[in-house]
């Protein structure tokens, strides 16, 4: 197999999983129909008690480069984590267990990192049928930054060079799902990568599309319970990453959260007021933890 500077493989692609089989099974059947198959390996870090991905690791170990890591903690930045240290790629990507590629997103993927004064690439998500979900999505290719970045990427949606992954010390374990604040770990992960890329740029670039599944609507108590929870991390991250442009997107998220409280009826306009409320005891959670040692010295 060639060597891509030194590493086996172009791209890694580390799936944390936890739950049944049928979405990791259509993600590894949507990543055997990239076309044309780039130099990339899969690896699978498992945070299941059984062994129900068995079968479906067994169907896709014959046509893709596949490892699989059985691991016995919780977490998915853990995981994560866990899966770079295995990586044997240039280039790392995380898309979430329940996400497909579209046929020519990793030779995109493949394209765009060729380019030596790029280190990080993002994409979008888009629903199934083709529609743009989870962010407010631009319309086209573009070159980023700390004050822009919040509408380019989502950990499913971010590809990184792993020596700059590893320079920014990876994800924070405690964001993201089973983390204490269980979001905002893409964002964090990019806004320190930016103190690393040196003279490289980060772009996004919407040709990139990884179908996602819309989770919101429907409204109802689950929604606004996933608002609440989701904020805490927005808050959280804003009291770690303390700055002008995480003020900038809190406050953004802040008034977003009022207006459509405001505008929107029953499950939705509870939805964005738990928000707001998530993302203030995020805030104040955080900066209590952190002045802690502080106060018991």
């Amino acid at each position: 197999m060639t060597s891509v500077n030194g590493c086996e493989f172009r791209l890694s692609l580390v799936v944390a999983t936890l739950g049944g089989d049928a979405e990791l099974e259509l993600l590894l059947a949507s990543l055997e129909q990239c076309k044309p198959p780039p130099n990339f390996e899969v690896i699978i870090v498992d945070q299941n008690d059984g062994d129900q991905l068995a079968a479906t690791i067994a169907r896709h170990a014959e046509t893709l480069a596949l490892r699989y890591e059985h691991v016995a903690f919780r977490g998915a930045c853990r995981a994560r984590n866990h899966g770079a240290r295995l990586a044997r790629g240039q280039w790392l990507g995380f898309p979430d267990d329940d996400c497909q590629f579209s046929p020519d997103g990793l030779a995109r993927i493949a394209s765009i990192t060729g380019d030596p004064r790029i280190g990080v690439v993002t994409g979008r998500t888009v629903d199934e049928e083709g529609r743009p979900n989870v962010l407010q999505w631009g319309p086209t290719q573009r070159r980023f930054s700390r004050w822009s970045m919040f509408g380019c990427l989502t950990e499913t949606t971010l590809f990184v060079d792993r020596d700059l992954f590893a320079a920014a010390g990876g994800f924070d374990e405690d964001f993201g799902p089973g983390g204490r604040w269980p979001a905002a770990e893409g964002i964090d992960l990019m806004d320190r990568l930016f103190a690393v890329l040196g003279d490289r740029e980060a772009r996004y670039d919407p040709a990139i599309e990884l179908r996602h599944p819309t989770k919101i609507p429907p409204w109802n108590r689950w929604a606004a319970r996933r608002f609440y929870e989701y904020a805490q991390g927005d808050g959280a991250l804003i009291a770690k990453r303390f700055s002008l442009h995480m003020l900038y997107w809190g406050c953004r998220t802040l008034l977003a959260g009022v207006r459509n409280a405001l505008t929107t009826e029953k499950w939705q306009s509870a939805a964005y007021l738990l928000r707001i409320a998530g993302l203030f005891k995020g805030f104040v959670t955080y900066s209590l933890r952190r002045r802690a040692p502080e106060c018991a010295a």
